[in-house]
């Protein structure tokens, strides 16, 4: 490895770490499902952010950025398309009926996580960040970058199981309707408390 790409090693891993420990969509998600369906039956929702957050990044590698800056309005419009679909999460998780069993409810697949990537304002920022502050100009731009897509892929590992663990140490508690409407409507609210970022 390039001693300037070993150099930046060390930041893409913890900053890749930080930015998906901490609470976002993503994690607010993988809590409800790991808590309604497990952790097994949520591993396609895990696949499918990890394909969504790659596809992403590679698009914003190979210029998107730069087409928001020259189409300012493309911007806009995807903004409030994501504020929408976030609010439409929310409602949907807060106001799921409540059932001890419930056989009709499925985990998020594969296609759906990874598409919620467009709309989720921490994949934006985390994988914009990334593409400008932790890539080398000239021949190791595309080496750098591409460093940045398998740290991604290797240093979100914990956070997301740890949210997913969360999600599953609660499970018992929410056999009870009363919990199980109240952890609903908790998730839903902080699913909300992510819009900000949107607008930043």
């Amino acid at each position: 490895m390039d001693s300037a790409l070993f150099n930046i090693l060390p930041s893409i891993m913890l900053f890749c770490f930080i930015s998906t420990v901490t609470p976002g969509p993503n994690n607010i998600l993988l809590a409800h499902s790991g808590a309604q369906f497990g952790i097994r039956k949520t591993l396609p929702h895990v696949l499918g952010i990890r394909c969504g957050m790659t596809l992403l990044h590679l698009t914003i590698l190979s210029g998107l950025g730069e087409l928001f800056k020259h189409w300012p309005v493309m911007h806009t419009v995807c903004t409030y398309v994501a504020s929408g679909y976030i609010i439409y999460m929310a409602l949907k998780i807060a106001l799921a009926k409540v059932h001890t069993v419930n056989h009709n409810a499925k985990p998020m697949g594969i296609i759906q996580a990874a598409a919620f990537q467009v709309v989720n304002p921490k994949s934006w920022a985390s994988l914009i960040t990334a593409s400008s502050v932790f890539t080398l100009s000239g021949d190791l731009f595309w080496p750098s970058a591409l460093l940045g897509i398998v740290m991604f892929n290797t240093a979100t590992i914990p956070g997301t199981f740890m949210w997913i663990t969360i999600g599953k140490l609660v499970s018992n508690k929410l056999q009870k309707p009363a919990y199980n409407r109240l952890f609903n409507i908790i998730m839903g609210a902080l699913l909300l408390t992510t819009l900000p970022l949107i607008f930043y």
